[in-house]
């Protein structure tokens, strides 16, 4: 896999710890319907077009969150409205596989990964990065009520060029006011060599040929780091305002890359969604 790392706790996609804070009761879902929760709506982000871009978009993602027992299915951050132990970023099928209180570990399975030439000028002549299965895992430490550390390693299963993506992040959670949280992230994130030229690389047999950008050979470790935040208010006992800030730097051969003219950027987000 190329990737040798140990997961750091300074680093995704917004969960809230499995203990709650004294202050805090955790959406139980509807009387009758324990152990089933779900949650269904609609977000607005904009950030960079790709990792390194000065250009900027905007689009609308669904929201979508299902828990059932120790199974999940989540996406576009749906899985932080059902009280579990997701980040925005860890959308898919997933799988609780151990929990010990403070300790845990999941799995998932997930669909996406990919990156689209399309009408960028940057990357015009570059060969696109297909859409793949990532397989994850995830091991999740709560310090105490509101300090969280985790460490997730993800793999494209089908070898599309996604490689391995190494995220670490810690979170502190705090209420601002009844039905409003807030939290507080901080990542670090690492890939190996295939995701890095996937991404950022320049390939010998395309400079020159199909792009005017010199041939770059983008190494194994630092991707990038980030800080952020991630916000949900109850207006209602099933409906769900919920929003997100990170501001990224790119590092190591993904800040040197040809294809990076805007090393440091920043995206946010705004939804609402329903939950039952």
């Amino acid at each position: 896999m190329g990737l040798c790392a140990v997961g750091m706790a300074c680093a995704a996609p917004s969960a809230a710890p499995e203990t709650p804070a004294a202050n805090h009761t955790p959406f139980q879902g509807t009387p009758g319907h324990a152990g089933f929760v779900w949650a269904l709506g609609a977000s607005v982000g904009n950030g960079a077009t790709y990792p390194g871009s000065e250009r900027r978009g905007t689009g609308i993602s669904p929201v979508i969150g299902l828990a059932l027992g120790r199974y999940t299915l989540s996406t576009g951050g749906g899985g932080a409205l059902l009280d579990r132990d997701l980040d925005r970023a860890d959308s898919g099928i997933s799988a609780r596989l151990v929990d010990q209180g403070k300790l845990r570990l999941s799995t998932s399975l997930r669909w996406g990964g990919g990156r689209s030439v399309g009408d960028e000028p940057r990357l015009q002549g570059l060969p696109d990065v297909r859409r793949t299965l990532r397989l994850r895992a995830a091991l999740i430490y709560d310090v105490d009520e509101r300090w969280s550390l985790r460490s997730s390693l993800s793999q494209d299963l089908l070898g599309r060029g996604s490689g391995a993506v190494l995220n670490n992040t810690a979170r502190y959670e705090l209420n601002l006011a009844p039905g409003t949280e807030l939290s507080l992230v901080a990542g670090v994130h690492l890939a190996n060599s295939t995701h890095m030229n996937s991404f950022f690389g320049v390939p010998v047999a395309l400079s020159g040929v199909t792009t005017p950008l010199p041939a770059f050979h983008a190494r194994a470790g630092m991707h990038s780091t980030e800080i952020g935040m991630d916000w949900r208010h109850n207006l209602h006992h099933h409906w769900v305002l919920l929003g997100g800030w990170r501001y990224t730097q790119l590092r190591g051969d993904a800040r040197r890359s040809p294809l990076t003219l805007k090393p440091n950027n920043y995206g946010v987000s705004i939804g609402l969604a329903y939950r039952y």
